[in-house]
Parts: C-alpha cells; sequence; structure tokens
C-alpha cells in the first residue's frame, strides 16, 4: 500500500456499525434486559436452581461430540489458536454444562438444579428472532426422578412467562415424548436405528412444509405409503387416540398422559397440550420433549425449547445422571414482550439530582450528595456550574424525582432545598434528618 492510500485510510472515519447479527445494548435497552433477567432469576431461585457460568470458549471436540451436526458444520465460529489448538466459540451451553457436572459429578448435592444466561453465537442467517450473537437462558436439573423433574421444568416454563407479565392466552406449552416416537419407528414400522436421524429431522420439519412435499421427503427415507399415511395419523391425532396406532406399546404414551394431567391440575389446562409435531433436532433427546409457542398473530413461533437427556453426562466416562432442560434466547424473549404489549417503561435509577449556584458550591454539593448516597439514595450530580435553569431541564432528563441544592440560606442554618419536579413544589429538609426526606422520597 502506497503512502498516500494508507493516509486517505486513516483518514476516513471508521464505521458506527457493528459486526452483522449482533446487538448495540444502550442504557435503555440494557434496563430492559436487566428487568427480564431479574424476574427470571427470581423466579428459578424460587424454585432452588442456582446460577453457574463457563467459559466462552472451549475445545473444538466438545461441541463435535455434543452440539447437533448443524450447529458444528454450519453455524459454528471454530479457529485455530497460537498453541496450535482447535477451539469453538460457544454456540450453546449444554456441551459445557455437561462437561462441568461430569467433572464434579461425585460430590454434588442432587437434584443438581442450575441455570445460566451466557452469551452464545452462531454463524447463521440474522433474521426476526434469530441472530449470530445472542444471551440464552438454560435451565437443567439432573438426579431427580424423571416425572418429578418434568413437571418442575415445565412449571418454571409457565411461571417465567407469567412473571413477565403473559396472560394464559398469551402462550402454549407443546409437548412429546421421544420414547412414543421411538415406539412408532422402531415397533409400528420396524425401522432400524441408522434410519431414525434422518426421519427425525424430517418430522421436526412436518409443520412448515406442505403434504405433498412431506410424502416426498418420506419416500425419500426407506419409508413405503402405508408407513407414510400411518406417520401422517400418528402426527395428527390426539394422545388418548393413538392407543390403537400403537398396540400394547403404551408405556411412554401412559407415562406423557400422566405429565399432562399433573400439569393441567396446577396450571390452566389451555396453556398446555400434546404436539406430535415437537421432534426437537438435538440426537440426545431420550423421553419428554417440549416447546413454548408465543399465541401472538405476528410471532407465532418457538419461544422455548427443550427435553430429557438421560445419556448427555456418560460420555464423560463417569456414570450417566439423568436430566432435563430447556433453553430461550433473549431475543425471542424481547419479541414476546413487544408484540403482546408487556415492554415496560424503564427509567434511569437516579432518585433525586443535587445541583449548584456557581464554582463556589461545589463542595457543600458533594458533601450533600454523599450524605444522601450514605442514606441509600440515588443522587447524580452536575458536573459542572451551567445556569440554574439548564441544570433544572438536565435534572428532568435524568428522571430524578426532585432537585435538591444548598444556597447561603441553607449553609447558613444546616438544611438543604428541595423542589420536586413533578409539582414544582419547594420544600426545606434538616440535614441532620436525612429519614425525613427519604420517607417522602420513597412514598
Amino acid at each position: 500500500m502506497s503512502n498516500e492510500s494508507a493516509r486517505t485510510k486513516e483518514s476516513q472515519p471508521l464505521s458506527t456499525q457493528g459486526y452483522r447479527g449482533t446487538r448495540d445494548f444502550h442504557p435503555e435497552l440494557q434496563r430492559l434486559r436487566s428487568w427480564m433477567y431479574g424476574h427470571i432469576k427470581m423466579v428459578l431461585e424460587s424454585y432452588g436452581y442456582e446460577e453457574y457460568a463457563g467459559p466462552i470458549l472451549e475445545p473444538l471436540e466438545l461441541y463435535a461430540s455434543k452440539s447437533s451436526e448443524e450447529i458444528v458444520s454450519e453455524q459454528l465460529y471454530s479457529f485455530e489458536d497460537r498453541g496450535g489448538r482447535k477451539v469453538g466459540i460457544r454456540p450453546e451451553m449444554t456441551p459445557t454444562l455437561a462437561r462441568m457436572v461430569a467433572s464434579r459429578a461425585k460430590e454434588l448435592v442432587r437434584p443438581i438444579r442450575w441455570y445460566s444466561i451466557p452469551t452464545c453465537m452462531r454463524y447463521e442467517r440474522p433474521q426476526r428472532g434469530r441472530l449470530r450473537e445472542f444471551d440464552q437462558l438454560n435451565v437443567d436439573v439432573f438426579g431427580g426422578t424423571s416425572l418429578d423433574e418434568d413437571l418442575e421444568v415445565l412449571l418454571t416454563c409457565h411461571d417465567l412467562l407469567v412473571r413477565l407479565g403473559a396472560r394464559r392466552s398469551d402462550f402454549e406449552i407443546r409437548v412429546n415424548h421421544r420414547g412414543l416416537v421411538d415406539d412408532l419407528l422402531f415397533g409400528v414400522l420396524a425401522l432400524n436405528e441408522t434410519q431414525k436421524a434422518p426421519l427425525l429431522r424430517l418430522l421436526d420439519k412436518k409443520d412448515k412444509m406442505s403434504a405433498e412435499a412431506f410424502r416426498e421427503e418420506a419416500s425419500k427415507l426407506w419409508l413405503s405409503a402405508k408407513d407414510t399415511e400411518t406417520l401422517e395419523q400418528f402426527m395428527s391425532k390426539p394422545l388418548a387416540e393413538l392407543r390403537p396406532l400403537l398396540g400394547e406399546r403404551t408405556a411412554h404414551l401412559d407415562a406423557l398422559e400422566q405429565r399432562l394431567e399433573c400439569l393441567k391440575s396446577l396450571i390452566p389446562g389451555e396453556c398446555v397440550r400434546f404436539d406430535a409435531s415437537i421432534m426437537r433436532g438435538f440426537d440426545y433427546y431420550t423421553g419428554l420433549v417440549f416447546e413454548i409457542y408465543d399465541t401472538h398473530p405476528e410471532n407465532r413461533r418457538a419461544l422455548f425449547g427443550g427435553g430429557r437427556y438421560d445419556n448427555l453426562v456418560g460420555a464423560f466416562g463417569v456414570e450417566p445422571l439423568p436430566g432435563i432442560g430447556y433453553g430461550v434466547s433473549d431475543v425471542s424473549l424481547l419479541n414476546f414482550l413487544e408484540v403482546h404489549g408487556l415492554t415496560p417503561n424503564l427509567k434511569r435509577n437516579t432518585d433525586v439530582a443535587v445541583i449548584r449556584f456557581s464554582e463556589n458550591d461545589r463542595q457543600s454539593a458533594l458533601q450533600l450528595s454523599r450524605a444522601l448516597r450514605v442514606a441509600g439514595v440515588n443522587v447524580e450530580t452536575t458536573l459542572s456550574s451551567v445556569k440554574f435553569g439548564k441544570q433544572i431541564q438536565w435534572a428532568e432528563r435524568t428522571g430524578a424525582q426532585a432537585v435538591v441544592f444548598r444556597g447561603e440560606e441553607e449553609l447558613k442554618n444546616d438544611t438543604f432545598a428541595c423542589k420536586w419536579l413533578a409539582t414544582g413544589v419547594q420544600e426545606t429538609f434538616a440535614l441532620a434528618d436525612l429519614q425525613t426526606f427519604i420517607h417522602k422520597l420513597k412514598k
């Protein structure tokens, strides 16, 4: 590059656009995320879940072993570090969770209830509800009975949305059971294990395909026309009508009916139903699988997704530890809040603004600010002595309830003045009795 080209390049301003598929979290958006995460944490911790975290980089072999083929081959950000090690940037938390639990499997108190909200990255086409960088809530429980664990995680899904303001008509919990699917594939259709994965992927996409397209794709997967018809019956019938189709293979059907019956006794029945199209793409799911759907016509899509993975931890050479978990991205949750009109109008946390008349008032203003902060008040101070009226305007923009200041009269009497911004009323309070002021501020 010539010197002239280099100078031209240096003189060009840098772009203000971030990397495609990522977001800037200005304070107003960060307030919303903090509010949302605060409610999520309260719900989960009310059930006894503990927060954990893990590294954003893992050995590539961990993701190759534990993540889906689609994630590893098409979406994983991977590279070789300076030491020649092949690593990947976290596309999901489950492989790290499995590794962490396996590393301390013998000493952890069971049941193990963990949650995390890590930042993940996947190289995919950005679109509504899906970005390349996102935070994903992960909730997992290990070491209990399958019935108790399954019910608990589904209840947390319901309670999280309700805590965020959702009504019972805003979402639907849709459940299926991988064992029920296996009964159909291996028992009724007599398929072999190598045929399972591609067929599950097809069934997972069925609700997005026409009947003709589904039959055409099914014909490519060793299925006869009669087999395809049986599949279509399975996918369309209510749970109670599947018994004749399955014959004597009813253990998993009974288990799913038991879960639905228990759930409907605890939460509104219209919030939960059987849906045979719920497959979940990951190969490690072995039991209950579920998705929570947004029912709003502008955002009909899955929000949460998860299931039971009894064999996940055993791959690390430790005793298999049954578990169940789910994930939901902050992108999906924020879209859900938006379309349902549940996004709160959050203001800054400033209680009062301390202003001053001149440069000579700096010390007294700082002393007043410190006294208020020590007493538990959130205080912003002016950082320049502009005209008094402009300081009032600045204070209003901070969202403060009041401005406080000390003039000559207040300095003489060990008091401070307070002007309530909503009413314009001005009062005087004693410095020695801050609690009277705080009581009025917090009312």
